[in-house]
C-alpha cells in the first residue's frame, strides 16, 4: 500500500482543494507512517504559453500534465504492483489515473466504481462550462463527438490525442457497462442520454438509502466479468446541506453514515480485485464551520487503510 498525493487543481472550478490533500496527507503520515516509505507526490505543472483550445479550460496545461507527469507517475505505481491510496484535489485526475491503469493492464477488463453527485461524462463537444473536472469519464469513454461546441480541426486532433494518451496499440476499449455510478443526481441531457444509450448502471441516493447491501451485491453482479476495479469517491456525493467543504455542492445527497456504509461495503466486496482507491474534492477552504467535515473524510480514509491493509 502506497500513498499518492495529487495536489494539481488544473481542472477545478474553485481552488483550495490542494490544501485538503496536504492536511489529510499529514494526518495519514502521522498515524500510518508505513504508507509513506515510497510515497508519490504529483504536483501541478502549469503555465503552458499556447492557448488555442476554446471548450476546455486550461486544456493545454492539462494535456501536458497528464502526458508528462500524472500518467507516467501512476503507470510506475501500477507497474510495481503497489496499491495506491490516492488523495486528489479534484476529479479531472481520475482520467490520468485510469489511463495509466489501462496502459499497464492493457489486456485486462477494467471496472470503475464512481461515487459522485455528478456524472462527469461531459466532453469538449458538449460541456457548457469547460470545466475539466466534469470530463474525466467523458475522456475515458470517448463516445461523445457532437454537441453545442463546434471544435475546429486542431481542437479535434488534440482532444483525440488526449483521450488515447499512453494506450498501447491493441489495448482493450473501456466498456461503458463496466462503469457503475453511485449517488449521481446532477446531470445534463447529453449525460443522461449516454447513461441510457450505453446502459450504464446508476444507483440513486434513494436506492442506497433504502438498501445499501443490495446495492453492493448488484454492483458485484454488474462487474463480475472485470479483472480490476478502480474505486473513486468524490465527497460531493454527501448532502450539500450537511457537508460544505467541497467545490460543487448538491443537496439531497447521502449522510456521512450512509456514505460510510456504502464505501465500506464496496471496499470489502471488491477487495481482491481493487487496483486503487481515490478520495477527491475535499476543500477545507470552503468549510462553513457547522459540521466536522474533516473528521468525516478522515473516517473514510481510515476505513480504506484498514480494509485494504487487511487490518479489519
Amino acid at each position: 500500500m502506497i500513498l499518492v498525493s495529487l495536489t494539481a487543481e488544473i481542472g477545478a472550478s474553485k481552488h483550495g482543494s490542494s490544501v485538503g490533500v496536504l492536511r489529510l496527507k499529514e494526518r495519514l503520515l502521522e498515524k500510518h507512517s508505513e504508507i509513506s516509505e515510497h510515497m508519490v507526490l504529483i504536483r501541478q505543472k502549469q503555465c503552458f504559453l499556447e492557448d488555442f483550445f476554446r471548450f476546455a479550460k486550461n486544456f493545454e496545461d492539462y494535456y501536458f500534465f497528464c502526458k508528462d507527469n500524472l500518467i507516467p507517475s501512476m503507470r510506475a505505481v501500477f507497474k510495481k504492483g503497489e496499491f495506491p491510496i490516492i488523495l486528489s484535489a479534484e476529479h479531472s485526475g481520475a482520467f490520468g489515473i485510469v489511463q495509466a491503469l489501462r496502459a499497464v493492464h492493457s489486456n485486462k477488463k477494467i471496472g470503475i466504481l464512481y461515487i459522485d453527485a455528478h456524472a462527469d461524462m461531459h466532453t469538449a463537444y458538449d460541456s457548457s462550462s469547460g470545466n475539466l473536472h466534469g470530463m474525466p469519464l467523458g475522456m475515458i469513454l470517448n463516445k461523445t463527438h457532437t454537441g453545442q461546441n463546434a471544435l475546429n480541426s486542431q481542437e479535434i486532433e488534440y482532444w483525440e490525442r488526449l483521450c488515447v494518451l499512453d494506450l498501447p496499440k491493441g489495448a482493450l476499449e473501456f466498456n461503458p457497462k463496466h462503469l457503475v455510478y453511485f449517488g449521481v443526481r446532477s446531470t445534463e441531457a447529453s449525460e443522461r442520454k449516454a447513461i441510457k444509450d450505453y446502459q450504464i448502471p446508476l444507483f440513486s441516493v434513494a436506492e442506497i438509502k433504502e438498501n445499501t447491501p443490495s446495492v453492493v451485491a448488484q454492483s458485484l453482479k454488474h462487474l463480475e466479468s472485470v479483472d480490476l476495479v478502480y474505486l473513486s469517491l468524490d465527497i460531493d456525493v454527501l448532502d450539500g446541506k450537511i457537508f460544505s467543504s467541497t467545490g460543487v455542492r448538491e443537496n439531497n445527497g447521502l449522510s456521512p453514515e450512509e456514505l460510510k456504509e456504502l464505501f465500506n461495503g464496496l471496499l470489502r466486496a471488491f477487495k481482491e480485485r481493487l487496483a486503487g482507491v481515490e478520495i477527491t474534492e475535499y476543500n477545507p477552504e470552503l468549510w462553513e464551520g457547522k459540521n466536522p467535515d474533516e473528521e468525516i473524510i478522515w473516517g473514510l480514509l481510515e476505513d480504506a487503510v484498514c480494509v485494504v491493509g487487511g487490518k479489519c
